[in-house]
């Protein structure tokens, strides 16, 4: 059984980058996610919501071929966020995706179409919940129905993970308030190998495999809340957004530059961890071109050198003024889009270095080394200002 977990969990590793998806019936509104509690909407507004939802553009296939198509390697979604609505057919609650004029499980369709395309699929899954009577008035109903939904997407889903967040709305004593350890040895029970996240922005408990940082670099804590620094044994992971919103939101139009998410990254991988970039789908179901853009671009940079990306390991030098930094056995990648202006990169290397490389084309670059310092003759100009890649053999 423990064999397994952590066989998911190198898998999980290797993979290094995935597509976050925040989307609910929230998107209707079009102004993120959180939209229900910043604008003071009572549940007797907010719940007929459901009835007006009818993603009729919503295309499981293509949003994984999308994924695949920017080299991404899983996808985690939204099945129930904050607002309570289900994103699947849930046996214990009426207030769900089945009982909207779409009808269909768009759960149930993402699996199926994640499973042709051999791409990983995890749950997001709020235990916070603004619409259910039982948050407010009698906790051990509350547990008994949050836990019965997490239990239920494993047996009805089968995914490689579950993603939980909001146990930080009761942050004291978080295991024994949510009984997350009782959670967590049933549904290892059901299934050895599951991977186990929880965003509650403390350390992960001895069951969490992936801690994860929330708009922030890992062991960054520049919005206040994150854990600092990585925790020895976890998973590492980043989830940020592609503009300043989860869910989809019409009026923010702050978007990176696809320059800025490949940076971000190879930064990332550098720091040994996975980035897990979101996109939130508009209420027809599609996802905004602005994004498809992005991701695309991405994931033509990741052609070129996503042997620099996957399956490697980060933390190889301590500071990196002029990118990042990535390792498998035999090789070395740095990832430069900052470099010197004399275009001499000087780095402390304990390894004897045999050749250095573009990644890209395999143009031989000059270097010197004199016991533990190296330099590499960078051209005058990168080849890919946005990450040029160079490999050292070792």
């Amino acid at each position: 059984m423990e064999k397994q977990r952590q066989q998911t969990r190198e898998a999980f590793r290797q993979m290094r980058f995935g597509m976050f998806v925040h989307w609910g019936i929230y998107s209707l509104l079009e102004r993120g996610e959180w939209v229900m509690h910043q604008e003071k909407i009572p549940v007797s507004e907010y719940e007929p919501l459901m009835h007006r939802f009818n993603p009729v553009r919503f295309n499981a296939s293509e949003w994984v071929q999308l994924a695949k198509h920017a080299g991404m390697r899983y996808i985690t979604i939204t099945t129930k966020h904050h607002d309570g609505f289900c994103m699947y057919d849930s046996a214990l609650t009426d207030y769900k995706i089945t009982n909207t004029p779409f009808k269909r499980d768009v759960i149930r369709e993402l699996s199926e179409a994640c499973r042709r395309a051999n791409i990983a699929l995890l749950f997001y899954y709020s235990p916070l919940d603004w619409h259910h009577p039982a948050y407010k008035s009698d906790w051990n109903a509350y547990t008994r129905y949050w836990h019965g939904q997490v239990i239920e997407l494993v047996e009805k889903y089968h995914p490689m993970g579950i993603w939980l967040d909001g146990c930080w709305d009761k942050a004291e004593n978080i295991d024994k308030t949510w009984r997350l350890s009782e959670l967590y040895h049933t549904l290892r029970k059901m299934q050895p190998n599951l991977l186990l996240a929880n965003n509650h922005h403390q350390k992960p408990l001895p069951d969490e495999d992936i801690q994860t940082y929330e708009q922030d670099l890992p062991g960054e804590n520049k919005i206040g809340f994150n854990p600092e620094p990585p925790s020895e044994n976890a998973l590492i992971e980043t989830c940020m957004t592609i503009n300043n919103s989860w869910g989809y939101n019409a009026g923010d139009m702050n978007h990176k530059s696809a320059a800025q998410l490949i940076r971000i990254l190879a930064e990332c991988a550098s720091r040994d961890a996975n980035l897990l970039l979101n996109v939130g789908p508009k209420p027809d179901g599609t996802i905004q071109s602005e994004h498809q853009e992005r991701l695309r671009e991405v994931g033509t940079w990741l052609r070129d050198y996503g042997e620099s990306i996957y399956g490697t390991r980060g933390k190889v030098f301590s500071s990196t003024p002029w990118g990042g930094a990535t390792r498998t056995e035999h090789r070395i990648y740095l990832h430069i889009w900052n470099p010197p202006a004399d275009s001499q990169l000087a780095i402390e290397l304990p390894l004897r270095v045999k050749s250095a490389k573009l990644l890209r084309d395999g143009t031989r670059l000059t270097h010197r080394q004199q016991e533990r310092l190296l330099t590499v003759e960078l051209p005058a100009q990168l080849p890919d200002s946005r990450n040029t890649v160079v490999a050292l053999e070792v």
